[in-house]
C-alpha cells in the first residue's frame, strides 16, 4: 500500500487590523501548524481592498470571523472567535477532519430560515442590528440543537423588548404634542 496523503482543511481567518495585527497573528498560526499538519491556516486583512471580494464572498459582517473548509472547498462551519482561542479553532478542525462537519440537513435548516429572513422589512437600524446577529448565531450553529437553541434565545429577547418598547412607547405618548399637520 502506497502512503496515503492527509487532506488539508483551509481556515480563513477574517480580521481587521484596527484590532489585530498580522505581526501577532503570525506566532498563533505556527503554533497551530506545529501541533496540526492537516490544516493550512490563511489571515485575511478585512480593512485590505484586495480582499473585499472574499469577505463579501463569505458574508463577513463582522470580525474576527473563522471559517472551517473542508478539503472539498465546502465551508464546514464558522465561529466569531479569535484565532487565539486555539483550542477551539483544534476542536472544530478535528470535526472537519473526521467528516462530522459540514452537516447537510443543519445546512438546510439554517438556508431555509435565512431564505425566510429575507421577507422581513428592517426599517430602522435596531431591526438590521438584531436582524444581523441572529442571522449570524445561525451561521454559526453547527447543530440542529444549536439552532434551535439561538432560535428560543431571540423569541424570548424579541418578547422582552416588544414588551419594554410597548411601554416606553405609552409613556412618550402622554407628552406627544400633537399638531394637525404630524402623521402618525
Amino acid at each position: 500500500m502506497g502512503d496515503v496523503k492527509k487532506e488539508k482543511i483551509e481556515i480563513m481567518y477574517f480580521y481587521s487590523d484596527i484590532y489585530e495585527n498580522k505581526r501577532n497573528l503570525l506566532p498563533i498560526v505556527r503554533r497551530l501548524r506545529r501541533k496540526r499538519s492537516d490544516i493550512r491556516i490563511r489571515l485575511i486583512n478585512v480593512e485590505d481592498p484586495e480582499n473585499e471580494h472574499i469577505a463579501e464572498n463569505y458574508g463577513v459582517k463582522s470580525v474576527p470571523l473563522v471559517i472551517f473548509l473542508t478539503p472539498m472547498g465546502e465551508v464546514a462551519s464558522r465561529k466569531s472567535v479569535p484565532l487565539s482561542e486555539e483550542s477551539i479553532i483544534e476542536e472544530i478542525a478535528e470535526q472537519v477532519i473526521r467528516g462530522d462537519l459540514p452537516k447537510p440537513e443543519v445546512d438546510e435548516l439554517k438556508r431555509k430560515i435565512l431564505e425566510s429572513f429575507k421577507s422581513v422589512s428592517r426599517r430602522n437600524e435596531l431591526t438590521q442590528l438584531i436582524a444581523e446577529q441572529i442571522e449570524s448565531d445561525v451561521l454559526e450553529a453547527d447543530s440542529e440543537r444549536e439552532i434551535y437553541d439561538a432560535i428560543n434565545l431571540y423569541v424570548s429577547i424579541i418578547n422582552h423588548t416588544i414588551s419594554d418598547l410597548e411601554d416606553y412607547r405609552r409613556i412618550l405618548q402622554k407628552y406627544v404634542v400633537r399638531q394637525k399637520d404630524f402623521i402618525i
